[in-house]
């Protein structure tokens, strides 16, 4: 049996400040080592200057006493060899594990024997001797290898100096390179895990404001904000449904208010199929087939008359799936304006003004819900006589239709028309409306991916 694994968002948002934290002091600590090496050698490199600015002035000493053979230059040459003696010492200590050991060995080695040869030549008595001359190349052959071995200590760890200070620079570019590299990362991480999904919530949440009710596609996650867009989706399934009921609930009420003027509408074909009868069946025995066929022609026009009313009530009432089909536009005022004419007063007149060719994708009884209440709510603003116009104009640049339901009734306040597709908002009686009829129309709008808008003054067309 297959589980699934899920991580609270929480826990991979402290998890992956944690490894970054963990790779940022990584960087730092290698980063502090290698300035910690660098500060030792800097130090090194100090008592390496002063090693090789003493072994100058031990040479010259050495100068004066083979110049001048006096005793004083004697004792600073040994002065100066003990503190040279002693800063090498120093410095063996600080590098004794590093690569440099071995020269400070051999500097020290070549202190003792230099030393020792001036030692040597200052116990000659004669100056101009044979042994004093070797005595005397030797020391300086010895005095200029100290010098020289000082001097290659000091460039050697300055060297040192330049290459760790290199590659503190490379580090340096690669530590940033890489942190910007893993914020990069960890933005697109964020925008992808987290503010790709709340945008997208939000976007949904918009279009359920506009009535329009999107799913979204969930990204598997597999933490908070996953289980957040499966429950967004629910709730979006549930709203869908709960519009569906709206609709059908007022889709009810409109049946109700519409049966009263259906039976009045049944009731004249019917009078005239009772009447043709009633003549028919007086003149069959005259044997006046003419007549009689007249008659029987007039009850079958009013039969289908009736049946027409019925089929509309019918297919008005009958719940079916939103489902977008072409249609002509012009048939399905024409029923809507069939069906409301009973709610409509004698007074006012309807006039259509929609091209018999206008067809496009439509929900043909939820949009003939829509003129319905259009029309009955246009009926009830009208005192006395009046006017219900309805026109549709095509707009092939986009591909859209303009529908405009117009009236000569009383006019809507402005303060109010922000409310007027509110659920449950009406400006009559109680008892008298739902205040659904006109929310549920702009649903239907925003389902075929529309706008509806009101446009009135009071007192003006």
């Amino acid at each position: 049996m297959a589980t699934s694994f899920y991580m609270n968002l929480s826990t991979k948002i402290i998890l992956v400040l944690v490894f970054y934290i963990l790779g940022i002091s990584s960087m730092g600590l290698v980063s502090y080592e290698d300035l910690r090496t660098t500060e030792e050698k800097v130090e090194f490199l100090e008592l390496a200057y002063d090693l090789h600015n003493i072994i100058l002035e031990v040479r010259r000493y050495e100068k004066n006493f083979l110049l001048y053979n006096k005793n004083e230059a004697f004792r600073e040459n040994k002065r100066c060899l003990a503190q040279a003696k002693e800063t090498g010492k120093a410095l063996l200590a600080r590098v004794d594990k590093y690569r440099v050991a071995p020269m400070l060995r051999e500097f020290d080695g070549q202190i003792i024997a230099y030393e020792a040869t001036m030692d040597q030549l200052s116990q000659q008595e004669r100056l101009h001797t044979v042994d004093y001359a070797r005595i005397e190349e030797r020391l300086r052959d010895q005095g200029k290898q100290m010098a020289d071995l000082s001097m290659e200590l000091v460039d050697f760890e300055r060297n040192q100096i330049h290459v760790i200070l290199l590659v503190l620079k490379r580090q340096l570019v690669s530590w940033a390179s890489l942190a910007v590299l893993i914020g990069i990362i960890l933005s697109l991480l964020i925008t992808y895990y987290i503010f790709k999904p709340l945008f997208m919530i939000k976007r949904a949440t918009v279009d359920i404001a506009n009535g329009r009710f999107n799913k979204i596609e969930v990204i598997n996650t597999r933490d908070e904000m996953q289980q957040v867009m499966e429950a967004f989706n629910a709730m979006v399934f549930e709203l869908e449904r709960r519009q569906d009921q709206l609709v059908q609930s007022e889709k009810l009420s409109s049946i109700g208010t519409l049966t009263a003027g259906v039976a009045h509408q049944l009731n004249n074909p019917l009078n005239n199929i009772s009447t043709s009868c009633q003549i028919a069946m007086d003149e069959l025995a005259a044997g006046d087939q003419q007549f009689i066929m007249r008659m029987l022609h007039n009850i079958n026009h009013e039969t289908l008359r009736a049946r027409d009313v019925v089929k509309g009530l019918l297919e008005f009432s009958r719940v079916k799936e939103f489902t977008l089909r072409p249609s002509q536009l012009s048939a399905v005022v024409k029923r809507a304006v069939q069906l409301a004419k009973s709610q409509v007063s004698a007074d006012i007149d309807i006039v259509l003004a929609v091209p018999e060719d206008l067809v496009f994708p439509m929900d043909a009884q939820r949009l003939q819900e829509v003129f319905i209440n259009l029309i009955i709510n246009a009926t009830q603003s009208i005192e006395g006589s009046g006017q219900i116009i309805i026109t549709a104009v095509p707009d092939k640049s986009t591909g859209e239709v303009r529908i405009e339901v117009c009236d000569t009734g009383q006019g809507i306040p402005e303060a109010i028309q922000g409310q007027l597709f509110d659920p449950f908002y009406t400006t009559k009686e109680e008892g008298k409306g739902t205040g659904l009829g006109l929310s549920v129309a702009y649903g239907i709008i925003q389902k075929h991916h529309g706008n509806i808008t009101v446009q009135s003054s009071p007192g003006k067309f």
